[in-house]
């Protein structure tokens, strides 16, 4: 949080709210399509085993969580590279 001369202004409190809200909306469905995905295979394996069909889907979301997951992380990179360079402008300005 950054202090001005007197003034208690603060541009990132709104933001890392919405983007921690944001992630929790996130973890939210994911938690949900892995349960999903989990439960679909109990009960296809329950019912008469798992084919050909049944374990392409399974596959398939479970290969679209790795890749949502991967994004992800690759633009929490890109975000903290910018921050990392952000700070260092601030700071060179702030001597």
């Amino acid at each position: 949080m950054l202090q001005f001369e007197g003034r208690g202004l603060c541009a990132t409190e709104h933001r890392e709210l919405i983007f921690y809200s944001t992630k929790i909306t996130m973890l939210i469905i994911r938690l949900y399509i892995c349960a999903l995905t989990f439960l679909f295979l109990l009960l296809v394996i329950a019912n008469r085993g798992l084919g050909i069909l049944e374990a392409i889907v399974i596959t398939c979301a479970i290969l679209y969580l790795i890749l949502d997951v991967r994004t992800e992380l690759q633009s929490l990179k890109t975000q903290m590279r910018w921050m990392k360079e952000l700070e260092k402008q601030v700071s060179l300005l702030l001597r």
